[in-house]
């Protein structure tokens, strides 16, 4: 027994090292190529344009969050279960197809909203119905990406990353030149082409996923339960980064806070790519070894204490030198940002060290309820604090409202991981 954890924690190691390094670069390349673009495009657009695609992108993120109801991280979780087996290409199958018809019912339905509801920022309900199809293309690239990090490709996984940010940012900032409508005109040509690339990719794979095996209605059942507890979870985690927005938006009715509380939210959200990276690599291990508790509790306390001091050093460095970092992204005109900068990023240094990974180890460990009820908690605490603190102290109150909620959160999911942990210490203890 102890043979064997040893022979997987060196396997583990040897993927950190390697995969961790690939997917971190990639990511860290993105980063830095993402922010580039984000100021060409505040400085392209005018604040006010700035401010109304932002609420643009703020609705369209609110349809992704429910993209193929969880099915795509039910191909990550079955796939990589399967790895090797003709059943992994059957899930594939079935999350794709079945993914890609849900995705075109969500965007039919957002986009026949808009053209009834009404928008705080006025202007914003055409550049939703142009915009919101692209979740259909994103949902291809996720999936087809998906197969790559199933089959351990983690080079090329990297890879796609890379020429997939690569193609957004450059067509993307082309079309800032022509306002919106090219902005997003850029965001169809980038989709489009990363595509084509993964199609190229997986050639063999498509193959394979064509003559995927049926799934059986249990397996179905299976693959739905953990899809939608997963998906749901997934949602309501995301639209903690989405509320704030729409809430300043709905009481402020003003396109320059928008634009000021957006710019702050920048680099909090971009970090995400470090704990995700971290996850990205790890989380087939811990599929694979979601019954081996001895192997998870010792990985796990040193992943967590590793994230937790890279977490603090970036986040300390980015929280005293806020005001040159945001002047230097999207220009002194944007200084108003630097106070709910500094608390989003104490935030994201929470978040990104226990939260983000607590609720991805619960749900390789198929506990999905608890990660649903970790979701709800944080967002009805998250519409509570908005609301009040927004209507007393302005758009710093929606990030204090996000650091609060972040901390509950980052406590729930911690509990929760130890308690699975030591009830399945006592189980084993008690059965032997």
């Amino acid at each position: 027994m102890l043979k064997r954890i040893k022979t997987e924690f060196s396997i583990m190691l040897d993927r950190l090292k390697h995969g961790v390094f690939q997917v971190f670069t990639a990511n860290v390349l993105n980063k830095i190529i993402v922010m580039v673009s984000n100021m060409i495009i505040t400085r392209l657009l005018t604040k006010s344009d700035y401010g109304l695609w932002s609420y643009v992108l703020n609705i369209y993120s609110y349809a992704s969050l429910i993209t193929g109801i969880g099915l795509a991280s039910g191909a990550f979780q079955f796939g990589a279960e399967n790895r090797g087996s003709k059943k992994e290409y059957g899930f594939f199958k079935y999350c794709l197809s079945v993914g890609l018809i849900i995705n075109g019912l969500i965007s039919a339905i957002f986009i026949c909203a808009s053209f009834f509801m009404k928008h705080t920022i006025e202007g914003a309900g055409i550049y939703i119905q142009f915009y919101v199809p692209v979740i259909l293309m994103e949902y291809t690239v996720e999936i087809l990406s998906t197969v790559l990090r199933c089959d351990g490709r983690i080079k090329e996984f990297a890879r796609v990353m890379n020429v997939n940010t690569f193609l957004v940012v450059a067509f993307t900032c082309i079309g800032a030149l022509f306002g919106i409508h090219g902005v997003i005109i850029g965001k169809y040509i980038a989709a489009i082409l990363s595509i084509l690339y993964l199609l190229k990719l997986t050639k063999r794979e498509i193959h394979l996923i064509r003559n995927g095996t049926k799934l059986s209605n249990s397996e179905k059942k299976d693959l739905w339960h953990y899809s939608l507890f997963t998906g749901l979870s997934s949602a309501l985690n995301r639209v903690l980064y989405l509320i704030d927005v729409s809430m300043i938006a709905s009481l402020m009715q003003n396109a320059v806070d928008v634009a000021n509380y957006k710019v702050a939210t920048l680099i909090p959200n971009s970090l995400g790519f470090i704990p995700t990276s971290v996850i990205l690599v790890i989380m087939p291990s811990i599929v694979a070894n979601n019954k081996d508790f001895p192997w998870l509790r010792k990985n796990l306390k040193k992943t967590y204490m590793w994230l937790f001091l890279l977490n603090v050093f970036i986040g300390a460095i980015l929280i005293i030198f806020s005001p040159l970092i945001i002047t230097i992204i999207s220009g002194e005109q944007y200084l108003d940002s630097v106070a709910p900068f500094r608390v989003l990023v104490l935030g994201y240094v929470i978040s990104g060290t226990f939260r983000s990974l607590s609720t991805n180890v619960l749900a390789g460990l198929r506990h999905v309820v608890f990660n649903l009820i970790i979701s709800i908690t944080s967002g009805v605490a998250d519409i509570i604090l908005n609301y009040f603190l927004i209507s007393k102290i302005g758009m710093i109150g929606a990030a204090y409202a996000t650091l609060g909620v972040e901390t509950l959160a980052s406590v729930i999911s911690m509990s929760l991981i130890v308690y699975v942990l030591v009830k399945e210490k006592e189980a084993k203890r008690r059965a032997s």
